[in-house]
């Protein structure tokens, strides 16, 4: 904060930027801030592992998203929310926007408390607007990370806020018509945390569970994440595979992530993957 004769800073007023939607009034910037650029070099080879799970996911949200006239001319009723359940860590938002990227849709991703307004209804609005702008296009998913952190119960302690999020959420799902071609679709590890009335027919009557990868989707995800990378052609993806039991495909994929290198051969690989596992033992309090 200046002072009007100051030249410096005098006093810091909050450590945290100012949000957009800390701004009063939700104008197409806030609903922009949103929607994501489009991936198009995303593909189903970048995911690695869980076939059940992925086949499950084109099947509920990717062919109703590419065949939406076809299948509202034969009368099939739209499918409007599908729940990913699991885990952090285990791939839904990936598979999330490979979805999108494939089925050539916007992807509009909400985290969790970013729907959270100080000002007075501006949090149902924003749902509004990004349900408005995403009826506009010939496709969109609209994603909430960690749903239960929007929609949980409304239990008569929770806040009110929550409790007008939650209703308008309802009322904008059960507003969707066949002429609207836009999947939701919500994550969480607490699924019993969400408000019941979500998972009535027609709102989030679709699950999707993200196991934690067995070892073939650990090799799987192995050999996906490493897919971009140039590497060697003898790193030993089927023995980190074996070593990496209970790991989820996030703690995988970060084996590459502090590596520079233009060429990654296997030592390097070894060396990631010890790098992740120090790590992963001092978050569980396990002594190296």
């Amino acid at each position: 904060m200046l002072g009007r004769n100051s030249t410096g800073v005098e006093r810091v007023l909050d450590e945290k930027p100012i949000r957009l939607l800390d701004l009063p009034g939700i104008d197409e910037s806030v609903v922009a801030s949103f929607r994501e650029r489009p991936q198009k070099d995303l593909s189903f080879d970048d995911f690695g592992g869980l076939d059940q799970v992925v086949h499950r996911a084109r099947e509920l949200i990717e062919i109703p998203l590419e065949h939406h006239e076809a299948l509202k001319k034969i009368g099939a009723r739209p499918i409007k929310g599908v729940l990913f359940t699991g885990d952090p860590g285990t791939g839904k938002t990936m598979l999330a926007r490979i979805i999108a990227s494939r089925a050539s849709a916007e992807f509009y991703e909400i985290s969790g408390p970013e729907v959270f307004s100080k000002w007075y209804g501006e949090s149902e609005e924003l749902l509004r607007k990004i349900f408005a702008d995403a009826a506009k296009h010939e496709r969109s998913i609209i994603f909430f990370d960690e749903i239960d952190s929007v929609a949980a119960q409304r239990a008569d302690e929770a806040h009110e806020v929550s409790r007008r999020v939650v209703a308008q959420l309802l009322a904008l799902m059960d507003g969707f018509t066949s002429d609207h071609n836009v999947v939701v679709i919500a994550a969480t590890n607490r699924p019993g945390a969400i408000d019941v009335a979500l998972r009535r027919p027609g709102r989030f009557d679709w699950e999707i569970e993200f196991p934690m990868p067995a070892l073939h989707d650990r090799e799987m995800i192995l050999r996906a994440s490493s897919r971009r990378l140039r590497t060697t052609d003898d790193l030993p993806h089927e023995a980190i595979a074996t070593l990496a039991e209970g790991w989820s495909s996030a703690m995988l994929s970060a084996i590459w992530s502090e590596d520079r290198r233009e060429f990654i051969n296997a030592e390097d690989y070894v060396g990631g993957f010890e790098r992740v596992a120090q790590q992963r033992r001092r978050d569980s309090g396990v002594n190296s």
